[in-house]
């Protein structure tokens, strides 16, 4: 009976960390840039079989790529671990006119790689701004180029082309660094559309990628797909609400029927 309770409990604190990651989805779809998440739950049992190779067919554990389970197995049904997830895919873009305004066309594969304080960020976010000199982000985070940070001095026409070579009234003064990863489960979110490395596997891209002038990628949300999944989060921490709230009513009623027994 506690475990049911155990296990509803902390049913009500995954849908409510469901919602929190689907409330901010919401919250930044007309973003630039910005990656959409997903929470993703699983028992601890299956994460573990999966991690361990187990073969589902075998029903006594004696198949875990030569691991045996052993003392009776471990007592961990019921418990539910996550992880949360980031959705790489091309987001709609947006046409602004302002010549500063860039966005990545190529399926979600690339990242523009900006100089910050702490080192290189990777980001979609093409929203940029003349200052000093350079191209730099709304936080200062400076533009890089395969020659270093992006300089275009006092040039009054900033052009930039689909194959992302910079030209300044006429003159090319170099190209627009894009990066891609090997695996992208090794980046790091921070902020809301910046992403850290977390190891060397990042690749510069010279082909396979547009570059367009003119226009700002938004956030790749659906809102209408965030709001059917709102609605089922909901049901579901209601779910386990009444499952709570049963079970609680269940063991008050054992109590009081055994406190009478004599």
């Amino acid at each position: 009976m506690l475990d049911g309770m155990k296990y509803a409990t902390q049913g009500m604190i995954q849908m409510s960390q469901k919602q929190d990651i689907i409330t901010n989805n919401l919250a930044n779809a007309g973003t630039a840039g910005f990656r959409r998440e997903a929470l993703n739950i699983a028992s601890f049992s299956e994460v573990l079989d999966r991690q361990m190779g187990f073969n589902p067919m075998n029903k006594d554990g004696s198949d875990f790529n030569g691991y045996m389970q052993v003392g009776g197995g471990l007592d961990t049904n019921g418990m539910l671990v996550n992880n949360t997830m980031t959705s790489y895919s091309q987001g709609p873009l947006k046409e602004t006119g302002n010549q500063f305004d860039l966005a990545l066309d190529d399926n979600g594969v690339g990242f523009f790689s900006v100089q910050t304080p702490g080192g290189t960020q990777f980001t979609r976010a093409g929203s940029f701004k003349m200052q000093d000199g350079f191209l730099k982000t709304a936080d200062g985070a400076t533009l890089l180029g395969h020659k270093g940070p992006i300089n275009v001095g006092k040039g009054v026409n900033v052009e930039i082309t689909q194959d992302g070579a910079v030209k300044v009234d006429g003159q090319e003064v170099d190209k627009i660094k894009i990066c891609t990863f090997m695996d992208r489960r090794t980046l790091q979110k921070d902020g809301s559309t910046s992403f850290n490395a977390t190891s060397g596997n990042a690749l510069t891209l010279t082909r396979g990628f547009t570059i367009r002038q003119g226009y700002l990628e938004q956030g790749n949300v659906n809102a209408v797909q965030e709001m059917v999944d709102m609605m089922q989060v909901m049901r579901a921490y209601e779910a386990n609400q009444k499952m709570l709230q049963t079970q609680d009513q269940v063991l008050r009623k054992a109590a009081n029927e055994l406190g009478k027994v004599r």
